[in-house]
């Protein structure tokens, strides 16, 4: 009789352990069997998905043991849906009716399975996926609400000939190489706010110690149905970046002079022009304001109309060449009224370097008489080739040399000064 109880008990834990695994299949490993050595992938959706086609997420089960496996199969996926606009949405994706609950898979086997479910109508610009329950990388999805899927489609029909896991791992790479236009390297909430100039922080001493920072962000003020558009309004950005000059060395730490830019410009990255001579050619163009804040013989100001064509040579993941004249015309000045004198009508920036190793970016100023100009250089490195993986940002020296570091002193030679310091953004 004190055998019965126990009996029962451990029955009812042998249910209890079956339950608990299957949930560890759903929400730890989506099919982990740790005895059999059951694998499951989630393979990599399309850069680009139509709206008018629901969300698909394929998982990629294999046996890797040398007997058969019985994988149990969740019939619903959540994950969770941002953009640049909205707080994380859950969304539920349900499997495909086709599959059954359980899998029979023979040693060295893999099956295909899809859940699916509508994109929402919040749904625009750049979204991120982020599986929940489980552990996968968070993807980016930017979504085209145009009628033009051509790429993905080709992409997807390769997937449906995949024969091996391999060839399978492939496709679903392939699907993320389509040409898909971003507003820059940097994008901080998907599609809308990203970096603008260089963001960093950085001190130096060549007489006075002249710390320099500087933010900048820009903001998409439409977000386009195709993400390919070159539309005005689909490109329409407010900027803002402010740079301060800072002197350490005095005895209230004063702000020598403190620069505010406000922007409104048409930016494309990418103008769809080819030529054989570069890579790719993207355009600026539009309004800003500089001044300084003050008021009195301190105050500076100036107002202007710009365009900034910018082309690239060579391979865009590797060592390639920047050249970015920006022209421009001043609307307006006060306090300041000889500055083309010493700044000139053109910003000369070069760059030479690779998106994940150093870059070297040199801007070049002439202005109208004598030899009145600038140079200022900035040379940056990924802090995490140098102190390890977890860290972002990079390592930043900087050359200033010539007229105008800060507008209040537009008119006064500097002496060269050299920094060092860290960026966020490059």
């Amino acid at each position: 009789m004190a055998q019965g109880p126990r009996s029962i008990s451990l029955q009812h834990f042998h249910r209890f352990a079956g339950h608990a695994r299957t949930l560890a299949l759903v929400f730890a490993t989506l099919g982990a069997n740790e005895a059999a050595h059951a694998t499951v992938a989630v393979l990599q959706p399309a850069r680009e998905a139509a709206a008018s086609q629901p969300l698909e997420l394929t998982l990629l089960y294999t046996d890797d043991d040398a007997k058969p496996l019985t994988v149990d199969v969740p019939r619903q996926l959540t994950v969770s849906l941002t953009n640049g606009d909205l707080p994380p949405a859950p969304l539920t994706l349900e499997r495909d009716s086709a599959v059954p609950d359980r899998l029979r898979l023979a040693p060295g086997q893999y099956r295909r399975v899809r859940f699916s479910a509508p994109w929402p109508d919040s749904a625009r610009g750049t979204v991120t996926i982020d599986p929940v329950g489980f552990d996968a990388s968070p993807m980016l999805v930017t979504i085209n609400r145009s009628e033009t899927q051509t790429q993905v489609a080709a992409a997807e029909r390769r997937e449906t000939q995949a024969t091996t896991p391999e060839q399978l791992a492939s496709a679903s790479a392939a699907a993320n190489t389509a040409a898909v236009p971003t507003s820059t390297g940097d994008t901080m909430l998907s599609g809308r706010f990203s970096t603008f100039e260089p963001v960093y922080f950085a001190d130096g001493k060549n007489g006075d110690n002249l710390a320099k920072f500087q933010f900048s962000f820009k903001y998409r003020l439409h977000l386009p149905d195709d993400p390919r558009s070159r539309g005005l309004l689909d490109n329409l950005y407010f900027g803002y970046t402010q740079t301060a000059i800072w002197n350490l060395s005095a005895e209230s730490v004063p702000f020598r002079d403190i620069s505010f830019q406000p922007q409104l410009f048409y930016y494309v990255q990418d103008t769809g022009w080819k030529s054989p001579l570069f890579t790719r050619m993207g355009m600026e163009a539009g309004f800003g304001h500089e001044s300084n804040g003050r008021s009195g013989d301190d105050s500076r100001s100036i107002n202007i109309a710009f365009v900034r064509p910018t082309w690239d040579f060579g391979d865009l993941n590797g060592n390639h060449l920047t050249l970015s004249p920006k022209f421009y015309y001043y609307l307006s000045k006060s306090g300041n009224e000889d500055i083309a004198d010493y700044r000139g009508y053109v910003d000369f920036l070069v760059k030479y370097g690779s998106p994940d190793g150093w870059q070297l970016a040199t801007t070049l100023r002439k202005g109208t008489k004598h030899w009145y100009g600038s140079i200022d250089s900035q040379l940056t490195y990924p802090l995490a080739k140098l102190i390890g993986s977890a860290w972002g940002g990079y390592l930043f020296v900087s050359y200033f040399n010539g007229y105008g570091e800060d507008i209040l002193d537009y008119n006064q030679r500097h002496h060269w000064i050299a920094r060092i310091g860290y960026s966020i953004a490059r």
